[in-house]
């Protein structure tokens, strides 16, 4: 029983992922870092990348950019995006709002709406079964 205790009770082994410094020997060249985490952007993630104002138009990006700029960007337009779509659904809402209020105001009212719907279908039943 102890065992069972100690063996849940033992601190995880953290497993660390190598990084390698810039005096190793895997960066021996100027060119081997600058490229090694570069990839050529499409054409969605230079519209990105010119939305998010990281370049002026789709004309300067570079051919090949950094993952990180890619990503801050696509994470810069999720945000944007997302505003947006709050803005928007702040105003529908208080479009909704004002529309309900206009309607009340008039005396229409989805309870009144749906007695009138089942007279009409009532009285549309009566007419088909005397006609028959």
């Amino acid at each position: 029983m102890y065992k069972m205790f100690f063996a849940r009770c033992r601190p995880f082994h953290i497993r660390k992922m190598c990084s390698s410094s810039p005096t190793g020997p895997s960066s021996t060249g100027p060119s081997s870092s600058s490229m090694s985490h570069r990839f050529r952007p499409t054409e969605f993630q230079k519209t990105i990348l010119v939305w998010t104002k990281k370049y002026k138009n789709k004309s300067e990006v570079p051919p090949f950019v950094s993952a990180e700029i890619i990503e801050r960007s696509k994470s810069e337009a999720r945000i944007k995006i997302s505003n947006v779509l709050m803005l928007l659904t702040a105003l529908a809402s208080f479009g909704a709002i004002l529309s309900g209020k206009a309607a009340a105001k008039r005396g229409e009212s989805v309870h009144q709406m749906n007695l009138d719907w089942h007279k009409k279908y009532q009285e549309e039943h009566k007419e088909k079964s005397s006609a028959k």
